[in-house]
């Protein structure tokens, strides 16, 4: 580059900046990596190991009311992703209807729905 005439110098620096920017928006556009949360099925309660809806997961059907065991998932991100259930965990947390909640912190036990 030291050899390079000015008008020359100036042009590649140009060059060298645009390509930067390019490449940071399109870094900074990109879709993440993580799970989709669009993943769970309607009606259903949906479970994610993973903090941001990845990972081991667990699906329960909304019409069926009760409790149910997690078996071996410790989820950290859920979707209620029914219409008129509401899914009540052990830390005393209610998830209504269409609500969602990621970086939990991971939990067993079961899932109650109403």
């Amino acid at each position: 580059m030291h050899n390079l005439p000015v008008g020359a110098r100036s042009t590649f620096l140009s060059a060298w900046v645009a390509l930067v920017v390019m490449v940071s928006a399109l870094l900074v556009f990109a879709p993440t990596a993580s799970a989709n949360r669009e993943d769970c099925p309607a009606g259903k309660v949906c479970l994610w190991a993973g903090p941001t809806f990845g990972g081991e997961r667990a699906f329960f059907n909304g019409e069926e009311t009760g409790c149910h065991p997690l078996g071996s998932i410790d989820p950290r991100s859920i979707w209620n992703h029914t219409g008129n259930h509401t899914a009540i965990f052990p830390f005393s947390r209610t998830i209504r209807p269409g609500e969602s909640f990621a970086n939990l912190f991971p939990w067993g036990g079961e899932v109650c729905i109403e």
